[in-house]
């Protein structure tokens, strides 16, 4: 009792603390957007964009001229590769040909010196509406008090005036508008008259998400809102381009080195298939089964030591039955302990295989599922530069398509292209993005088509498909897998067998379900990869088992077992010979007249259950020689007779 109530204290003292923990986690604020002493504001709101991805993406497609806030944007429209820039000589010149007379010209002047790129964008969207969406939107309050609606009206009453002034904007290649390596500011040295759109409005958007925490930092907060409202297109342009990165495409280092190397192999296999991965996955995991036989063999023997010497634990386990006190306890461990020493078995030798297993099963793991990296030898960067490229959205410069498994780059390779890797070039989040392109050629040469599946896609647990096949069957070979293996291993006698029956059935259940989960996150490919190798060590195991079986544990060998640790040992006879409950022994009926030498049925006293009597051999008749000499002894024994 005094246990039960310690462990329950235990237990509200560390749910006190882990409550503790995540109330001061959640009061922390958030991220850390402080002002750093002597930092100034390029510096600062670079920094703190790195800190948030989603405010990043936005600040960065600001920078490129597009705004993701307005509720009409489309993203998916967006041409990654492409950013936006405005002749704004061409825009003046057409707005000058709607510029009105009397009071209102001194108002349309005013916007007119104040236009930006940014306005004359907003301005041809505009410009594309339809004649009754316009009707709608000037059905609005205040829709005259926008610049860009303003100016918008005035040319949809010119038809020359508006198709020049569309014209107006245009796109850049997204690798002229990214600065150079050493230069944070982008400039269109190439497209005379042209100046990048940059969005003021979204950028100050995107940064205000990142503002201090007033009640706690209210110096900082004001400087952040001074600095905000101080923005310019060219320091817009100049902290896009501090947020850069650039990749590291260094070599492998040791020990990476060496899983390169084994991933090499599994190229070649690859090469074999005909660059199919599904296919030599299925011959590299058969190859690696082979290789691990050694050590499944070892463990088998070690089950093979243990299960000799399970009618003496199982003996000594029976002699302690139903004694559940702390002191039986730990005599019978002892003694268990002891039967070990004596038999000179290791309980932990047949753990030394599994230990062996598991970290080479974690490292086949990761080259299977890394191919850019391992099979094809590639930096470990490009898994990051190809996973951010793929998710960032088009208006800043990725291509906005969602990556459902973030392990590996599997479902990378297969969505790759010759295309996506040149607008990789364009991408303005790597300062290297050109180098990291030139990495990826001949990378994408896989084919993960099997059985018309697509094995580089994840499952959708979302919508029912093909791939739904791999975690069903999944489930099927785990769990058939596990019951045959359990049958084909030795199994510890540390429970009973319904405490071991319920133990199981919630292993048969839980584990394939889990297998299951993890194949709805993974690309297909992998979980193939899993079954087939469940299926090989499955039947290595099978093969072992039949080359190597287990001694099986009878009830007489337990009951021999109690016998010995009595110190008793069992009635001599002769090999061969069979004897009745009480002793006597059974002949053939080629002596059944030799019968009536036997002591008459039941005159031998019958063994109590548990021990067995032991008969003491007789002297053997001495045998007499005709010719050897008399002696007096016999004489006078002889004469008695007489």
């Amino acid at each position: 009792m005094k246990k039960m109530k310690t462990i329950k204290r235990l237990s509200l003292l560390l749910l006190a603390v882990l409550l503790l923990i995540t109330t001061l986690v959640s009061c922390s604020g958030g991220l850390d957007t402080r002002i750093k002493d002597g930092e100034k504001s390029e510096e600062y709101f670079a920094r703190i964009l790195k800190l948030d991805a989603t405010a990043r993406e936005k600040f960065v497609a600001a920078s490129r001229g597009y705004n993701m806030y307005l509720s009409w944007f489309k993203d998916a429209e967006v041409d990654p590769g492409m950013g936006v820039s405005v002749n704004m000589t061409i825009a003046r010149e057409a707005l000058a040909a709607v510029r009105p007379e009397g009071e209102a010209a001194a108002a349309f002047d005013l916007q007119l010196n104040a236009l930006t790129g940014e306005l004359v964008v907003e301005t041809v969207h505009w410009l594309t509406l339809n004649d009754e969406q316009w009707t709608a939107k000037k059905a609005q309050e205040g829709w005259s008090q926008d610049p860009a609606c303003y100016f918008a009206d005035l040319l949809r009453g010119n038809a020359d005036a508006k198709a020049k002034f569309e014209t107006a904007k245009a796109f850049a290649e997204a690798n002229v508008i990214n600065p150079e390596k050493d230069s944070h500011i982008a400039t269109f040295s190439t497209l005379e008259g042209y100046e990048i759109a940059v969005s003021v409005k979204a950028a100050r958007e995107a940064l205000k998400e990142l503002r201090p925490n007033e009640k706690k930092y209210a110096s900082d907060a004001a400087t952040f809102d001074k600095w905000s409202s101080e923005l310019t297109a060219e320091q817009i342009r100049d902290i896009a381009g501090r947020t850069r990165d650039e990749a590291d495409l260094s070599g492998a280092s040791f020990p990476g080195i060496i899983l390169v190397w084994i991933g090499k192999f599994l190229q070649v296999i690859t090469n074999i298939t005909a660059g199919n991965y599904v296919l030599a996955l299925f011959f590299f995991a058969l190859i690696v089964e082979i290789l691990m036989l050694p050590l499944g063999i070892k463990q088998q023997k070690n089950s093979q030591k243990q299960a000799r010497m399970r009618p003496k634990e199982m003996a000594i386990r029976k002699k302690y039955a139903g004694r559940n006190d702390q002191k039986s306890i730990q005599a019978m461990q002892q003694e268990i302990q002891r039967l070990y020493q004596e038999e000179g078995f290791n309980p932990m030798s047949g753990c030394l295989p599994l230990l062996i297993q598991l970290p080479i099963v974690l490292v086949l793991y990761n080259i299977v599922v890394d191919p850019i990296r391992y099979v094809f030898g590639k930096a470990q960067a490009l898994s990051s530069v190809l996973t951010s490229f793929f998710s960032t959205a088009r208006a800043a410069g990725g291509l906005g398509e969602s990556i459902s498994s973030s392990r590996g780059t599997i479902e990378l390779l297969s969505k790759l292209s010759e295309d996506k890797v040149e607008s990789l070039r364009k991408f303005a989040y790597f300062s290297n993005a050109d180098a990291c392109a030139n990495e990826l050629g001949g990378v994408d040469g896989l084919n993960f088509n099997f059985l018309g599946l697509d094995t580089g896609a994840t499952p959708d647990i979302k919508q029912i498909s093909w791939l739904w096949l791999i975690p069903v069957l999944t489930f099927v070979i785990y769990f058939f897998s596990m019951k045959l293996n359990r049958k084909f291993s030795y199994q510890p006698a540390t429970m009973t067998d319904q405490q071991m029956g319920c133990s199981n059935n919630m292993m048969d259940i839980t584990m394939p379900l889990m297998s299951v989960y993890i194949t709805f996150i993974v690309p297909g490919a992998l979980g193939i990869y899993w079954m087939v190798k469940s299926i090989l060590s499955t039947l290595k195991q099978f093969i072992i088992h039949k080359t190597m079986p287990l001694p099986q544990c009878t009830e007489e060998d337990i009951k021999a077992a109690e016998r010995e640790l009595k110190g008793k040992k069992p009635p001599k006879t002769a090999a061969g010979t069979r004897t009745t409950g009480d002793g006597r022994v059974i002949r053939s009926l080629h002596h059944i007249d030799d019968e009536d030498d036997l002591p008459p049925r039941g005159s031998l006293p019958t063994a109590k259950r548990g021990e067995e009597t032991e008969e003491k051999p007789e002297a053997p008749a001495k045998k007499t020689d005709p010719n050897a000499p008399v002696l007096k002894e016999d004489r006078k024994n002889d004469s008695d007779k007489k």
